[in-house]
């Protein structure tokens, strides 16, 4: 059977392969940080798979966005988000610090602040990495940082024009990685401000926002088609991930790095996005791996605690101890999606943009593409 053709794809109400991507992605996370490596995806490959995964998303919403009305409505675009992030982050907040608080952890009273705020990537970058049960939601500060200066900056790149908008991207990126390079190797700032803070992990997501805008280019469409017109094409990125990771110095791991990582990442993803349409690849959108990536943002947040609960199990072999806490995390986050998540996600519909077609390029044609918006929000 004939793959569709990914402009084909990226007009669908819910795009292929994407769920499968964030289950692949935090199920790396979770796994690194139970013990247990995995072959092509490390924890830093699967927070970066998200960065980019982001990037790519939000940017697209926002070009069919403008597309449709002619401008961005930042009231709905922050509402949406925050119906999105907050409930569900909040609430493991609260439960996290206090317990903390309960167990005697001193640690969480200096994160306190951070992670209510939305700043914790700042204090794991000075301060190192926070031990209490809140420190990995650096990431989520970053993407919340993003959240928060993207549609403006957008906004004003789409005013000067989308090859303006490609031309800058692909700048940022490159000053991001000179000066992360330049702050690890000359500056000693070290390898937690490299990892953790906003200024050193940008290009991640701005290269997930170039994927966006190429992806509405016929000619690089047809480049897009081409590397990912056979089942083991894949096999490339995550091969050359595989390298990044094993190999190499310090210099090169805290520097030049998270921006090839990111970049193959997004290959990957337009990759999967087609290739999920097929046989081999399939699996990404199978039923359970849908689940997963749909509460992927709650197992992320979650998993710290699953795992500590397996291995509180400590009279089961190891790799039980290690199932156990991987379904504990997995019940953990459907509890927060089902219970709390969604009655939230249902308002969003409200903030969903209204107005016209004003575009009259290709990718904006489908008469179904209203629809195909009010999707993708809610699984966004």
């Amino acid at each position: 059977m004939a793959l569709p053709h990914l402009e084909a794809l990226l007009e669908e109400k819910k795009l292929p392969g994407l769920d499968g991507f964030r289950m692949v992605a935090v199920m790396a996370v979770v796994f690194a940080h139970s013990g247990v490596g995995t072959l092509f995806f490390s924890a830093r490959h699967g927070v970066a798979g998200f960065f980019v995964l982001s990037g790519f998303l939000i940017t697209w919403l926002l070009l069919k966005e403008h597309e449709k009305a002619g401008t961005i409505s930042f009231r709905n675009f922050y509402m949406r988000r925050s119906l999105r992030i907050f409930p569900a982050y909040y609430a493991f907040l609260l439960v996290s610090i206090s317990w903390d608080l309960f167990r005697g952890n001193d640690d969480i009273k200096d994160a306190i602040v951070p992670g209510l705020f939305y700043f914790m990537n700042y204090h794991n970058a000075l301060e190192g990495h926070s031990s209490s049960s809140i420190g990995h939601v650096w990431s989520l500060a970053i993407e919340e940082q993003f959240y928060l200066i993207w549609p403006m900056l957008f906004v004003f790149l789409m005013r000067c024009g989308r090859e303006y908008a490609v031309a800058l991207l692909i700048i940022a990126s490159l000053v991001v990685l000179a000066w992360r390079s330049y702050s690890y190797t000359y500056l000693d700032y070290g390898p937690s401000y490299a990892y953790n803070a906003f200024d050193t992990r940008f290009d991640n997501l701005a290269l997930g926002c170039l994927l966006a805008f190429l992806a509405q280019k016929p000619r690089w469409l047809t480049v897009f088609d081409g590397i990912s017109s056979r089942f083991w094409m894949p096999f490339i990125p995550l091969g050359l991930l595989f390298l990044s990771k094993q190999y190499g110095s310090s210099d090169y791991a805290y520097g030049p790095a998270f921006t090839i990582d990111a970049l193959l990442l997004a290959i990957l993803l337009l990759q999967l996005i087609r290739l999920s349409s097929g046989r081999f690849w399939g699996w990404l959108n199978h039923p359970v791996s849908i689940y997963l990536g749909v509460i992927s943002y709650p197992i992320y947040l979650w998993h710290v605690w699953g795992l500590q609960a397996g291995d509180k199990l400590n009279f089961l072999p190891e790799w039980l101890q290690l199932l156990a806490g991987v379904i504990i995390s997995g019940m953990l986050a459907s509890a927060s999606y089902h219970f709390l998540e969604k009655r939230f996600l249902r308002l969003k519909h409200r903030y969903v943009v209204k107005g016209p077609r004003i575009s009259n390029s290709s990718m904006a044609e489908n008469p179904q593409s209203m629809d195909g918006m009010k999707a993708r929000e809610r699984w966004s």
